[in-house]
């Protein structure tokens, strides 16, 4: 089972939106996210969160029984979206519309990869889908497709095959070190002994000279 939670941040293209809520069998909306989805034509399954956006908007065109109120204070809305999701049974959940605007909301988004990294999560917007390697992933594309390795916090024993520059049990820590390197050939391997490493596969193809 596939999930796709909106999050009420930058959305994306609504063709992006779309595509990714027709290749999902269960659409959450994290509170103020069923305002993106609306607007991109898309009628969420759920609404999850604190609702202190969706409260504003009594007369949204989402069956009232679809609203699943959440108040626990330590978790942010899209958390609890996610959360919910998984419980409904998703295997795969990709998130989207959770970037953009504030610093600390992007980066704290970024993080639900950390919080879920048992699951499989992938964040989308219309540059880069972004997820946590756990131990070993691939990532496949055209040649050129810009592959971005960001380690926050960092992580040791990162050895990539078929990036144009390769490392080799290295540690990387949290800085630009791993930003902007791209696919040899259409596929390539990322691994990672201890830490968390992320990776952002960009949407377009950009060859160095």
């Amino acid at each position: 089972m596939r999930a796709l939670v909106i999050a009420h941040g930058e959305p994306p293209s609504a063709g992006l939106l779309q595509e990714l809520a027709a290749a999902a069998d269960l659409v959450v909306a994290a509170d103020g996210g069923a305002l993106v989805a609306l607007d991109a034509g898309i009628t969420p399954d759920a609404v999850v969160g604190d609702l202190d956006t969706m409260d504003q908007f009594p007369e949204a065109p989402v069956p009232r029984e679809r609203f699943v109120r959440d108040p626990d204070p330590m978790t942010t809305d899209l958390e609890k979206a996610v959360r919910f999701a998984l419980k409904r049974g998703a295997e795969r959940v990709d998130v989207a519309a959770a970037g953009g605007g504030r610093a600390d909301h992007a980066l704290a988004n970024l993080s639900v990869l950390v919080v879920f990294r048992d699951h499989e999560v992938v964040l989308h917007d219309d540059l880069f889908e972004v997820w946590l390697v756990r131990g070993r992933t691939e990532v496949r594309g055209e040649p050129g497709t810009v592959v971005s390795l960001i380690a926050p916090g960092g992580c040791r024993g990162v050895t990539t095959r078929g990036l144009r520059w390769e490392l080799e049990d290295a540690d990387l820590p949290f800085s630009p070190r791993g930003v902007h390197n791209e696919l040899v050939g259409e596929r390539a391997e990322v691994e990672v002994r201890e830490g968390v490493l992320l990776v952002f596969r960009g949407r377009w193809v950009e060859r160095h000279r």
